[in-house]
């Protein structure tokens, strides 16, 4: 096998890895904020923009993101055909600088799937073209240049770039090609002015140059666009290069993406994404190791934690095992970014807080800056409104998923429960949530979420999760008034029996503040956790800072977290 493809073969093998196991949450993000659509409308509404071909193709591309090793195998044919078509004899290195970079711009999750499909197209429209030989081919350029632009917006350029620098140097007129490729580039600009002018008005003229829908937020454009189609050029020159100059560039090639990578992917935006990821895929486990490995200390980490250890049957017992930052921990609150809320709406989806899942997912979806619908909260959605038996409503979101390819068996299925309730209430899923929703009129209060989660139970006791997420926001909050006040409703329903630890523990504290003897506990508290107690007592007496707090059984037990905290 010759080094070329050597290179292809490691080049797309390690792109599939990084997307297929690294950072898959960079695909799901990706997928969730788009819904491609089978059909002729949707066609012709991207047709009818520049670039909207080439927008169209890579949402076309993204709906595969869907499954994580489908999704790999896409990013990693994009890069890897784009280096394929970029090498030469000489320059199969050089031609590696494109899909690097544009591996490392990927990282800014503001990046469109657009831009890397615009670059693939516009090489391959230039390979192409040189395959054309009949005269006035230059010329005629002028045309393919107009077609181009309309077709794949901004990668008309590095199209007209790649093709003029091309020309150039197998040129024996350079001068006369010098000024042809001059032209080419004024008749480009011309075109684009009188677009925005008098056709495409509606949109600024950044937008028209630098391509609609290439990036989340319009009103930027990163320097790596243009970084990336300059490097482009750079495949062109052909230089011979010794043993030393090989290994130094490829190596100067390796070590800069590895740094870029690292630099651009940065932990804290990707960490949101792994537990969103997480979350919508129901790897308790997956968050649960993520979070305690990394020690996360955000209100939208613990809403993911907490949910996890609570479809684990793990809420109460492992609560203070992770990073509790406040009651927002518990459902954390709206802040106007596209998935600041997937968390929440899950555990309120879990809880059976079916109109406040619509509201969440009505939210997220407004919050898509680019004015893109998601196939995920489209879902939840008809769900919702399935569960409400607002069949009209719901028949809306279900022809629109139809009309996709992962969400379609999914939308079939939820067509044949309208307006038959029988088979809303034969889905295992569905007639909890039937079972679980509030009829009589439930307002969400955030200020009164312990209070509202207690009347959500009272209003269905094989709610479980409402009332161990009510008692849990007590523990949190340090409010062990409201907490003695509602745990008679925790053991009239499940007894007085296995008491989890940290509500015996809560408890145990409530009686000595209130100057209740140890001797004189209840009997469901158990002698393991006075013992724990006097213990920690003892210990937080003798030394405050002990290790045992931090390392030790004591730094799980909410006697740490009450009085360190």
């Amino acid at each position: 096998m010759s080094k070329s493809n050597i290179y292809i073969s490691v080049f797309a093998i390690l792109a599939f890895l990084f997307w297929a196991f690294v950072h898959p949450e960079w695909l799901n993000f990706h997928e969730q904020y788009q819904l491609f659509l089978f059909s002729s409308d949707y066609l012709i509404e991207h047709l009818a923009l520049p670039g909207g071909f080439v927008v169209w193709l890579s949402e076309f591309f993204v709906q595969f993101f869907y499954n994580r090793f489908l999704g790999a195998a896409v990013v990693s044919i994009v890069l890897t055909l784009i280096y394929i078509l970029l090498r030469s004899k000489d320059n199969y290195i050089l031609a590696l600088i494109p899909s690097v970079l544009i591996w490392i711009y990927s990282g800014d999750q503001s990046m469109l799937f657009a831009f890397p499909v615009s670059v693939l197209v516009a090489v391959s429209a230039f390979v192409l073209f040189n395959k054309i030989d009949f005269k006035y081919k230059n010329y005629i350029q002028f045309l393919f240049i107009a077609i181009a632009y309309w077709l794949i917006g901004y990668g008309a350029f590095i199209y007209a770039l790649l093709v003029g620098i091309d020309i150039i140097i197998k040129s024996n007129q350079r001068s006369k090609d010098i000024i042809l490729l001059g032209l080419q580039f004024l008749f480009l600009c011309v075109l684009i002015l009188c677009i925005g002018r008098f056709i495409i008005i509606q949109y600024p003229f950044c937008d028209l140059f630098f391509g609609i829908d290439f990036y989340r937020i319009r009103i930027t454009t990163p320097f790596w666009q243009h970084l990336i189609a300059t490097s482009c050029i750079v495949t062109f020159i052909s230089i011979k290069l010794n043993k030393i100059l090989y290994y130094s560039l490829l190596g100067a090639i390796a070590i800069g993406g590895v740094c870029g990578v690292i630099s651009q992917y940065d932990f804290e935006t990707y960490s949101y994404l792994k537990i969103d990821y997480y979350v919508r895929y129901k790897k308790w486990e997956s968050l649960l190791n993520f979070a305690k490995r990394y020690n996360l200390q955000s209100d939208f980490a613990a809403t993911g934690v907490n949910l996890a250890l609570a479809e684990t049957g793990q809420l109460p017992q492992r609560l203070f095992e992770f990073n509790q930052t406040s009651d927002n921990g518990m459902l954390s609150q709206f802040d106007y970014t596209c998935f600041s809320c997937g968390p929440t709406a899950e555990a309120c989806y879990s809880l059976g807080l079916v109109n406040s899942v619509l509201r969440y997912n009505f939210d997220m979806q407004a919050a898509i800056i680019n004015c893109k619908y998601s196939g995920r909260f489209c879902k939840r959605i008809a769900e919702t409104y399935l569960i409400n038996n607002r069949n009209d409503v719901a028949r809306m979101y279900i022809n629109k998923l139809k009309q996709t390819l992962f969400y379609r068996s999914w939308a079939l299925l939820a067509e044949e429960c309208l307006y038959d309730r029988s088979k809303i209430n034969s889905n295992p899923e569905w007639s909890n949530l039937v079972k679980y929703h509030f009829c009589d009129g439930l307002n969400f209060s955030h200020s009164h979420l312990i209070d509202m989660l207690v009347v959500h139970f009272s209003n269905n006791t094989d709610n479980r999760m409402a009332i161990d997420y009510a008692l849990s926001l007590c523990l949190i909050n340090k409010d062990l008034d409201n907490f003695i006040k509602y745990f008679p409703i925790y053991t009239a329903n499940f007894g007085a029996s296995n008491i989890p630890d940290t509500y015996q523990q809560a408890f145990i504290i409530s009686c000595v503040i209130n100057g209740y003897s140890l001797d004189k506990l209840p009997q469901f508290i158990s002698k393991q956790a006075i013992d724990t107690f006097k213990h920690f007592y003892n210990t937080f007496m003798m030394n405050p800072d002990s290790k045992e707090f931090t390392t030790g059984n004591l730094s799980k037990s909410y006697f740490k977290y009450y009085f360190t905290k």
